[in-house]
């Protein structure tokens, strides 16, 4: 256990994670007009990139929200844009009609959304990065790339729209990747990671699986419930339809938001205190 001990901050301020968390109240319904909807991918109704989703209305509130486990919406409930969504709609001087704006201006709007979800995300595992006992170079670069990140998004959209963000995005990588495998190397057992992660429909249930890398992996309708998750890294992982019910993922390392909504939990699912339990788990 010391190594889980000096793995985390004893003390996180949970504030850090705020600009990285959606705020659909403070969102013009981006993710409901910019984005490509497939059925098949469990939205509601095929639609283009770009086109309004027949269930926005005119406030930006989803008309079939409350319904959408009910009908089985799974990419709905688990989209999440990373605070995208705030941030873009902060830099409007108006909420948009998007059945009248020009297709200049929904381009700008769109591409900047874009590129700032992509920042975002990595703003999020950075951020995530920044809470763990990690050695004072690290730390260091970790601050870093932080700050760059938010200078990057802190620009107009008309800069948003076209800036590079390809070797943020890289470099920070870089860092992840051997932050991760410092971590790995802490776990004999079970820290490296397989050279073939795919892990779809395993059972792991009640499996000690401390400082696992599940990095990148497949652990699509694969089974985690019980199972000692301290340290386990989630980087990258697809959860769609992982079971986590009765699962302790507290202390476990680069979960999002997205992996839980598509997981399966329940009330004894325990996570990271920046995450949240989606609604569909309490039916």
């Amino acid at each position: 256990m010391n190594k889980i001990n000096t793995l985390f901050e004893p003390d996180i301020d949970l504030s850090i994670f705020k600009p990285y968390t959606i705020d659909c109240s403070k969102c013009c319904g981006l993710c409901c007009v910019a984005l490509y909807f497939s059925k098949i991918d469990g939205f509601p109704d095929n639609k283009n990139a770009g086109i309004p989703c027949n269930h926005l209305q005119h406030d930006y509130k989803c008309k079939i929200h409350s319904t959408l486990s009910k009908r089985g919406l799974k990419g709905c409930m688990a989209y999440d844009c990373f605070g995208a969504g705030q941030q873009i709609t902060s830099h409007l001087a108006e909420p948009p009609n998007w059945k009248v704006l020009s297709s200049k201006e929904t381009k700008t709007i769109f591409d900047s959304f874009s590129n700032i979800m992509q920042v975002h995300q990595v703003l999020w595992y950075l951020t995530v990065a920044s809470t763990l006992g990690l050695e004072k170079s690290e730390k260091e670069q970790i601050s870093l790339l932080l700050n760059q990140g938010k200078e990057l998004t802190s620009q107009s959209l008309e800069i948003l729209q076209n800036m590079d963000i390809k070797s943020f995005r890289e470099k920070s990588s870089l860092v992840l990747r051997k932050i991760c495998l410092n971590i790995a190397n802490k776990f004999s057992a079970h820290g490296k990671s397989d050279s073939n992660p795919n892990y779809m429909a395993k059972n792991f249930k009640q499996k000690n699986l401390i400082g696992k890398d599940f990095s990148m992996s497949l652990l699509i309708a694969a089974n985690l419930e019980g199972a000692n998750l301290l340290g386990a890294n989630f980087l990258g992982a697809d959860m769609r339809d992982t079971n986590i019910k009765n699962t302790d993922l507290s202390h476990s390392l680069f979960l999002t938001q997205i992996q839980i909504n598509a997981a399966r939990g329940n009330e004894n699912t325990v996570l990271p205190p920046y995450l949240y339990a989606p609604i569909s788990w309490q039916h």
